[in-house]
């Protein structure tokens, strides 16, 4: 089974990534090795198993197991914005522990990659823009977008 971790600084839209992942979607499955820990949204789609860690408690020590678990992290930036401190100092402790661990970054609520973000042209980057809004707080991303990462992932483990 692939684990994917989905992080990012609070309020970059990793909630709103996880939500929009397509259905149906399977139970997930905790790997061994790691504590309990409550997940928003996690699931099982095509053979992955989806997970959601804040920022805050990815760079936690009691939850590196978690970050190491990971087949490939999805790091989500707020694309509006350049890159703030607490995404490159998420960046820098994700490549400093897990340097052999693939990082994807996905640049929220936009639909082109901005110079600011060109730093980290060596990586794959994906743009995600704006979905449908569900109510006043929340909101999914967009479709198309959404399936172009699912099917990247599900082309890189076939």
């Amino acid at each position: 089974m692939k684990h994917i971790m989905v992080t990012g600084p609070m309020g970059a839209g990793k909630s709103t990534f996880m939500r929009s992942l397509p259905k149906p979607q399977g139970n997930f499955v905790i790997p061994n090795n790691v504590p309990d820990m409550m997940l928003d949204y996690s699931c099982e789609l095509k053979g992955m198993m989806f997970y959601e860690i804040d920022a805050p408690t990815a760079t936690g020590k009691v939850w590196i197991n978690w970050i190491k678990t990971a087949n490939i992290q999805l790091i989500i930036g707020n694309g509006i914005r350049k890159p703030d401190e607490n995404f490159i100092e998420l960046w820098n402790y994700l490549v400093k522990n897990t340097p052999n661990i693939k990082r994807l970054i996905v640049l929220n609520r936009t639909d082109k990659i901005t110079k600011e973000w060109e730093t980290y042209s060596s990586e794959k980057i994906f743009c995600v823009g704006m979905g449908e809004t569900i109510d006043e707080e929340t909101a999914v991303a967009s479709e198309n977008d959404i399936l172009t990462i699912v099917d990247y992932l599900e082309e890189y483990y076939e």
